[in-house]
């Protein structure tokens, strides 16, 4: 006997998404998730004493799609656009650009996207050595190790044919980004979704119409169909197995990066903070900078996006890597060390001015194993061979099911959770004209 007509495996975004649409199908859904709270990767805390919420994931609007802005409108969730002001700093000092997304597009521009399908950036950069200046190299090398949280030498250069951060297209939410997971939360659960949380799947046995998923207990829970919302790091730990095997799921995941981030909020002294003002480099001691950029060691990338006492920085694919050994300590005493570099203050006065840390370790979670996908070299058309629809029973979403501009987004997830919502209902509706038809 089956338990309900569709299991969702994760309440991520994309799993919210699906279960959601499908429950308004008037489908039976029930979502089976790892975690003691739905949301994922986006993470929203208040910790007390903090004037605003704390992004541990997620944190900004990336453009976003019809779906999520939509979504955001529902949830009458607040947006501000980023500040569009850029630091470019070093160990010797630290300067305003105002022309960021320009000077990384005059880069990525040259890149031919059917010559180059299967070359790293890393050897795409070879090609333009002697045409880029060193800064454009620099912010160019920031923005793909920090954006999209990946090495050189794995990210796809054709994934990023004219690609630059657009500052025009990009905002925060101001009253956190959880308001989006509450919303659709709610809205499946409104449609008659169930959701059982703190249940890890280990594996699922399928076959056409009939999927058995078994939890770490031991429990199965039976449906007609499932939809699979795994992270990509969590596919290549290989921690969730299929029987029958699902090889080219495995091939594909295996073709897409697992970027990794860590990202770190300090809560300022403001007395103590502004004045660093008079002892270090713009932009020390104010608040609402924007971005600083750099690739010193340790945490290079620094924003602040609002005049409250509050600074993220982040190290994104190696620089990540690198701190991956670390204790929670050691990545506090790096992070206050490369900021006080980079703005040229005693690292003591610095340290000073710091009140409280927040992060969040994700490439130590197992459930997420990573910050978000990103197009390996050669990985070009792996996103499509991973959300393809397996005998009509199995279904894939997820942002690393995502293509384009979407890949490793908030709005990429959301939308491959109403693109498997959609698939589902093909199937369904098919299969119920058929047996009328009988």
């Amino acid at each position: 006997m089956k338990d309900c007509d569709v299991i969702v495996i994760g309440a991520g975004v994309a799993g919210l998404a699906a279960a959601g649409g499908i429950a308004r199908d008037g489908w039976h859904v029930r979502v089976i998730e790892a975690r003691d709270r739905v949301g994922g990767r986006v993470w929203t805390i208040r910790p007390r004493g903090w004037c605003e919420p704390v992004e541990l994931g997620a944190a900004f609007v990336h453009g976003g799609n019809a779906a999520l802005w939509a979504a955001m409108r529902r949830a009458k969730m607040a947006t501000r656009r980023t500040p569009g002001k850029h630091w470019l700093g070093n160990v010797d000092g630290i300067e305003a650009t105002n022309d960021l997304s320009r000077r990384i597009v005059g880069v990525t521009q040259r890149i031919d996207a059917q010559r180059m399908r299967g070359w790293s950036f890393a050897r795409f950069l070879k090609t333009v050595a002697g045409d880029v200046s060193a800064d454009d190299r620099m912010l160019t090398e920031s923005f793909v190790e920090g954006f999209e949280a990946a090495s050189l030498d794995e990210m796809s250069a054709a994934s990023l044919a004219g690609e630059s951060p657009d500052d025009a297209e990009q905002f925060i939410v101001p009253g956190g980004y959880d308001g989006l997971v509450q919303q659709l939360a709610e809205e499946a659960v409104g449609a008659g979704a169930e959701f059982e949380l703190k249940e890890e799947v280990t594996d699922v046995r399928w076959r056409k119409g009939d999927v058995a998923v078994r939890l770490r207990g031991g429990d199965m829970r039976r449906a007609r169909a499932v939809v699979v919302t795994l992270p990509i790091g969590v596919w290549h730990q290989g921690s969730v197995t299929f029987a029958p095997r699902l090889r080219a799921k495995e091939r594909a995941a295996a073709r897409i990066g697992n970027g990794q981030v860590v990202r770190l909020t300090l809560r300022l002294d403001v007395g103590r903070w502004r004045a660093l003002r008079a002892r270090g480099r713009a932009p020390a001691g104010r608040l609402g900078f924007g971005f600083i950029h750099s690739r010193i060691a340790g945490v290079p990338v620094w924003w602040s996006m609002t005049k409250t006492p509050v600074l993220t920085g982040w190290a994104g694919g190696p620089a990540a890597s690198v701190l991956r050994g670390a204790t929670d300590g050691e990545v506090r005493q790096r992070a206050e060390q490369s900021l006080a570099t980079l703005l040229g203050v005693p690292v003591t006065a610095l340290r000073g001015a710091v009140r409280g840390i927040k992060l969040h370790r994700w490439d130590r979670d197992p459930w997420s194993g990573g910050a978000y996908s990103f197009v390996r070299a050669g990985g070009e058309g792996a996103a499509r061979a991973l959300r393809a629809v397996v005998q009509e029973t199995m279904f894939f979403a997820g942002e690393a099911t995502a293509e384009g501009e979407e890949v490793g987004t908030v709005h990429g997830a959301l939308g491959s959770g109403v693109r498997a919502a959609e698939e589902v209902r093909n199937v369904f509706m098919v299969n119920a004209r058929g047996r009328r038809g009988r």
